[in-house]
């Protein structure tokens, strides 16, 4: 088979940056009748037929091409592994419920199994189909039983269900159609193992819709590298920018987009606004979800020109309201920093009020005790740190907020989204301007969280900050006074 590095100048826009060529210009393959089925059972919520792109259309016959007549596997489908690898936005959640349906209604007796790092995600391509097949009377007639977590059961015992993502969980089942979505939190003995069960099919298959991972994605480096010099029943359709940079011309940012989007090259998603989106997304996450790169698994969260662009203005007063008062320490104790965090309109301004050097939990609890005559909203923290701060003052009736590892989560990602759009102000402390340019923020799954281990430096003032901010975003203060 061979290797198709670039898509011809005379192809159409959309075409992948790489994959699989065809056995032949005229390949058969079973994805004709299941777009003709596509195009008269399935409705959108509002009853109008599906329109798939061109692109998803010539997709779906790719994947699904078989070997021609002549061929001692006439009839099979040429591939029993296919990566799919595209920028968010692209409807993977459309093309993962098509195919669903394909390996339901393709033969009696069909097991299709979805996978995803969650149970919500696999449940996404599940409840469309779902609602397809409910949609539609004729289809509906074809199966047994229709719910919403237990399984779609065909009348020809064919069925459809969702597995957590554990090797155990599909080790010896014999798969017609294996869902896989996003391969870069995938392990790969569980890829493995369904790749293994459809074996024992006549045309299993084990498909692949991913993004980009970063440099802890074993199994999809490993099909990755699998596509540079491809089996005979491995197939892969990459999209993906030239480089794993932003450039600085919206020009070239464009062009980089649209190779990592077919929807953006066939001019379905509107070019100006991904452009306008990805200007203010961090770096590693616009090259990983939207240029569909690797990058790192750590990263720089914030950089100093970033950091120091959002410095209030000389003799601008920190504005008046109740203020939110956060908590955070170093893990040896050695440190404690304390910031003040209010909200006035649009904008969350924040400031450093004290950093302490050997702290302890009294002198803490006696910081806060001081620091309530000014009637803050909240005393916020993280749980992991100060969990026991924050029990102290909730037992001398002080409004708490402990933020778990999900807050923090939301946190990074806010405190980011807030500086770059301009609507994050603070005082140019000098500990935050030492520790901000330090930071490192670390991928967890889809999104990522400020990282104290992988930081060059305490960032307990970050940590502080970061939390702060979410916690003005998320509790509203209807009294104000001057702070």
């Amino acid at each position: 088979m061979t290797l198709l590095l670039e898509a011809p100048a005379s192809s159409p826009p959309w075409m992948p940056t790489r994959y699989s060529l065809p056995l032949a210009e005229d390949f058969t393959t079973h994805g004709d009748w299941l777009l003709r089925l596509v195009d008269v059972v399935w409705r959108l919520p509002d009853g109008s037929a599906l329109e798939l792109d061109e692109w998803q259309r010539w997709l779906i016959r790719a994947m699904l091409e078989t070997y021609p007549a002549g061929h001692k596997r006439a009839g099979e489908l040429r591939y029993r592994q296919v990566l799919v690898s595209v920028s968010r936005q692209n409807g993977k959640s459309v093309l993962g419920a098509i195919l669903g349906l394909y390996g339901l209604v393709r033969e009696a007796g069909a097991l299709v199994i979805g996978i995803a790092s969650s149970a919500e995600q696999a449940r996404i391509i599940y409840a469309r189909l779902l609602s397809v097949i409910r949609g539609n009377k004729s289809l509906a007639a074809r199966f047994a039983r229709l719910t919403d977590t237990r399984g779609i059961q065909s009348l020809d015992g064919g069925r459809y269900e969702i597995k957590p993502s554990k090797s155990a969980a599909v080790q010896g089942l014999d798969l017609t159609v294996g869902l896989v979505d996003e391969l870069h939190i995938t392990k790969p003995e569980l890829w493995s193992d369904m790749v293994n069960g459809s074996a024992a099919r006549r045309s299993g298959v084990v498909i692949g819709l991913t993004t980009a991972g970063d440099d802890s994605s074993e199994l999809l480096l490993q099909l990755y590298k699998n596509a540079e010099d491809p089996g005979a029943r491995f197939g892969f359709f990459i999209w993906e920018a030239p480089e794993a940079r932003i450039p600085e011309d919206d020009e070239t940012l464009g062009a980089y987009l649209c190779a990592a989007s077919p929807g953006l090259a066939c001019g379905r998603l509107d070019l100006e606004t991904a452009i306008s989106d990805v200007r203010g997304l961090p770096e590693p996450d616009a090259i990983r979800y939207r240029l569909n790169r690797f990058t790192a698994s750590s990263n720089a969260f914030i950089t100093l020109d970033l950091w120091s662009k959002q410095r209030r203005p000389s003799g601008q007063a920190f504005p008046s309201g109740r203020p939110i008062f956060t908590f955070d320490r170093t893990p040896d104790w050695g440190f404690a920093a304390i910031t003040a965090t209010v909200k006035a309109g649009p904008d969350t301004h924040s400031e450093l009020v004290a950093s302490i050097t050997n702290p302890n939990l009294e002198q803490l609890v006696a910081v806060a005790v001081e620091l309530n005559r000014f009637s803050p909203v909240v005393f916020a923290m993280d749980g992991y740190a100060l969990k026991d701060l924050g029990l102290e003052l909730k037992k001398r009736g002080l409004p708490v907020w402990i933020a778990n590892q999900g807050d923090v989560i939301n946190a990074s990602a806010l405190l980011y989204a807030k500086l770059s759009t301009g609507k994050l102000w603070h005082a140019g402390d000098p500990l935050l301007t030492l520790q901000v340019p330090r930071t490192v923020r670390k991928n967890i799954g889809e999104q990522f969280r400020i990282s104290r281990g992988d930081s060059s430096i305490e960032i307990d003032g970050v940590l502080s900050t970061a939390i702060g901010v979410l916690a003005a975003e998320t509790r509203s203060d209807d009294t104000l006074q001057v702070f």
